[in-house]
Parts: C-alpha cells; sequence; structure tokens
C-alpha cells in the first residue's frame, strides 16, 4: 500500500514506514517496495514542503516557546484533553493551542475526536516533529564552559547550589533510568539550564573554553524548562520530553540515549510507545 499526496513530512513517513506502508510525493520523497517482483525504491525528497496556498494559514512550524509549552503539556497531561484546558495547563491562549493541536494533528502525532477533543498522543512522533524545529544548541543561549575539578565536582555541587538550575542530557537520563539499567554511554559532559548562567559559572568555579569543555551551561529558551522540572535527591531535572528532545538534537552519542530514554519511559508511561 503507498500514500499519494501533495506532501508527506518525516513525522508522517515514519509513521507509514512503521506500518509497512510507502509513500510518493511532488517534492521528490519516494518509498516502494514489493516482494513479486522483487523491488524497491527509496528517495528523499523536501523536507517541507514547497507548496503553499496563499489562503493557507495554517501552522507549519513548531519553533518557538509558545509551541514548546504545548508539546509539553501535551507529554505530560491526562487524556481526554480540549483545546480550552490544554492552553491552561500550557499557559497559553487558546488560539496558539488550537494552531498547535492542527498541525501535531496533521502529522498523525495525536489522535481527536470529531469535537476536536486530544484523545491520544503518540510521544516518539510528538517529540521527532519537535526536534524538527527545535534544536538545543541554537534554541538556547549557549556558553561551553570547564569545570577543571571535573564532573563530580558539578554534579556533587548541584543540590547546593543558590542560583535556579535545572539539569538535562545525559545527566538527566541517569534520573529517570531504572536503577538496573546501565546508560547506553558514559557521562562525559553536564547540560546545565540556568536562570543566572554568569552567578552559576561563579558558583562553581566554570571557566569559559572553546575546547575541552565539560559544562554546557544555558540560559532556556522559555522559563517552562524550570516551571516543569522533577525534583530529585535534591536536584532538579527537566521533564522527560525536554529531555528527550534536547538529546534528539545534541552532539555525539546524544540520539541512542534518547532512544534509551524513551524505552523506559515507556514501562511506566502511556503514549511512549513505537
Amino acid at each position: 500500500m503507498v500514500l499519494v499526496a501533495p506532501f508527506v513530512s518525516p513525522t508522517v513517513r515514519a509513521h507509514l514506514d512503521e506500518h509497512g506502508m510507502g509513500w510518493f510525493d511532488l517534492s521528490g520523497n519516494v518509498r516502494l517496495k514489493l516482494d513479486e517482483p522483487a523491488v524497491f525504491l527509496d528517495r528523499v525528497g523536501a523536507e517541507r514542503s514547497g507548496f503553499r496556498d496563499p489562503a493557507d494559514r495554517l501552522l507549519k512550524s513548531l519553533r518557538g516557546p509558545a509551541a514548546a509549552k504545548v508539546v509539553l503539556a501535551l507529554a505530560e497531561t491526562g487524556l481526554p484533553v480540549g483545546v480550552r484546558t490544554l492552553a491552561e495547563r500550557a499557559g497559553v491562549g487558546a488560539a496558539t493551542s488550537a494552531r498547535v493541536l492542527e498541525l501535531l494533528d496533521r502529522e498523525a502525532a495525536i489522535m481527536r475526536s470529531e469535537d476536536g477533543v486530544v484523545t491520544s498522543v503518540r510521544k516518539r512522533l510528538l517529540l521527532e516533529r519537535w526536534a524538527q524545529d527545535y534544536k538545543v544548541t541554537t534554541s538556547n543561549d549557549v556558553i561551553a564552559t570547564l569545570d577543571p575539578r571535573g564532573l563530580s565536582h558539578a554534579l556533587n555541587a548541584l543540590a547546593s547550589l543558590g542560583t535556579r538550575v535545572t539539569v538535562t542530557g545525559s545527566a538527566a537520563v541517569r534520573a529517570y533510568l531504572p536503577d538496573r539499567v546501565t546508560p547506553v554511554s558514559p557521562l562525559v559532559s553536564l547540560s546545565l539550564y540556568a536562570e543566572d548562567p554568569l552567578e552559576l559559572m561563579r558558583q562553581l568555579g566554570l571557566r569559559p573554553a572553546e575546547r575541552g569543555a565539560n559544562v554546557m551551561v544555558m540560559r532556556p529558551y522559555d522559563r517552562v524548562v524550570h516551571d516543569k522540572a522533577r525534583r530529585l535527591d535534591g536536584v532538579e531535572y527537566a521533564p522527560p520530553a525536554q529531555v528527550v528532545v534536547d538529546l534528539l538534537t545534541g552532539p555525539g552519542r546524544s540520539t541512542e540515549e534518547a532512544v534509551q530514554l524513551m524505552a523506559a519511559l515507556e514501562t511506566n508511561e502511556s503514549g511512549w510507545e513505537r
């Protein structure tokens, strides 16, 4: 079975692939698999639709704090949930909530009833779609720093800092993984959201570093990162959805860490299934 459309987005392509379906669109994206005769065509075209109707004012991007708030709220809110209730939980206007839900509905990241109520959220697809418009190193103000005393010094000091800090990335994965699970990669760097990056650097004794940085200090795109943090053993960690998207868009083996975290979340929270 093949889906034919003017444009098939990367998120929808991933969803179709999970169900063994192919696709063809006018921007050059093609996937066709046949057993008899043996045929396999796979061609990647545009990542975004080049077709624009002047009358089409539908949201095309999840870029920006407002969309991020809706995504984070969807990742942890109880279902079913309507447009206005979601807007209240996310702290955005109802119009923003409605537009983001329309986009996510088109991308098959959510399912809705006839009256527009969200009845199901495919959290993996949701975050993969967000990751197309969000990048941890460009969506936030980042300072690469070095703790000359090593990561253990910075980690041990987090619970006693006099400034607001929220942990994300590899260290946050370790907080959310079950005790019996070994992380897929060693901890080689620390990623921290800080309300006052310079004050955090002063308290930890961090130095700006172009090479050999082991602590990434970030002023977050929005304080929602702090507001939705989860406190564990005296340290605040970014919500799992934020950690996942930070890892999906981060360097090194962070994508593998994101996959491991999502697999762990699947055992405890609904919506993380493939």
